[in-house]
């Protein structure tokens, strides 16, 4: 669907996104790939486990999960985002890293992945179906494609704490003052990109859902998945109650098994 004729708050989203994750440079770009093996290991999750494994990073921005998984020695890594621009900067990135033979993006939405089902062994979608305006149908599209026995990856905003409540304030001032006056304006004291992505898209996104921990797990449950475990973002230590008054439900992150293998 040509850029003009998208829906008003796709394309919103997509331009947001597109010039949030595009401004990072090399070294910045490079940190956030390396994150990916580094919170595995830490998750006690051995990266070896992506050898020869076909995956998909549904919402790849500028392709941070695409290059990690392809380093890791994935067979065929597939990357869907609604911004042409960040697909644009995926494939660049790929392209500059020699990763195109088993790697590369495309525009599509998470709400109608391109691809029949049961194409893949491993999901990822981090921080992307909660930015939609049915998150319940991309699970659904994300399970869809997702080979039984495969693993699935799962990261959506958790309900509550004070954080979220001044990003609502951020999010009546967004109203006022255009993204692109407040992304020159945070540039211009110096935010550095990966800073102006954590604050400004929740401020400018038109749809910025939230879940309990309980909701997710309900998902999974209906859904037929086993060994669903939350992992641990490690900004938030969320057993402190500081922790929970601060980030309420906090960052829901799960891994689970799709039985029927």
């Amino acid at each position: 669907m040509p850029p003009t004729t998208q829906p008003t708050a796709e394309r919103v989203t997509g331009e947001l996104y597109g010039s949030l994750f595009t401004a990072y440079d090399d070294a910045r770009f490079e940190e956030s790939v390396a994150l990916f093996e580094a919170r595995h290991r830490r998750w006690g999750i051995d990266p070896a486990w992506f050898r020869g494994k076909t995956c998909l990073d549904a919402g790849c921005g500028g392709g941070r999960y695409l290059v990690a998984l392809a380093r890791l020695g994935a067979a065929r890594v597939e990357g869907i985002d609604i911004s042409e621009q960040a697909v644009a900067a995926a494939n660049g990135r790929l392209a500059a890293r020699d990763l195109t033979d088993r790697a590369r993006a495309q525009r599509a939405s998470v709400l109608e992945i391109p691809f029949p089902d049961a194409s893949f062994d491993y999901v990822v979608s981090s921080g992307v179906i909660h930015h939609t305006p049915n998150p319940k149908k991309g699970f659904s599209e994300l399970v869809r494609v997702l080979k039984p026995g495969g693993k699935l990856f799962l990261s959506v905003y958790g309900r509550g704490g004070l954080v979220w409540m001044l990003n609502d304030i951020g999010r009546g001032i967004a109203k006022v003052v255009p993204f692109r006056v407040m992304e020159r304006l945070w540039a211009a004291v110096g935010i550095p990109p990966n800073k102006r992505y954590n604050y400004l898209d929740n401020m400018y996104v038109p749809y910025c859902y939230r879940y309990t921990e309980k909701e997710i797990r309900a998902w999974f449950a209906a859904a037929g998945f086993k060994n669903v475990q939350r992992l641990k973002f490690e900004r938030y230590d969320y057993a402190t109650w500081k922790s929970r008054i601060l980030h309420g439900q906090g960052w829901l992150q799960f891994y689970a098994d799709k039985t029927g293998a």
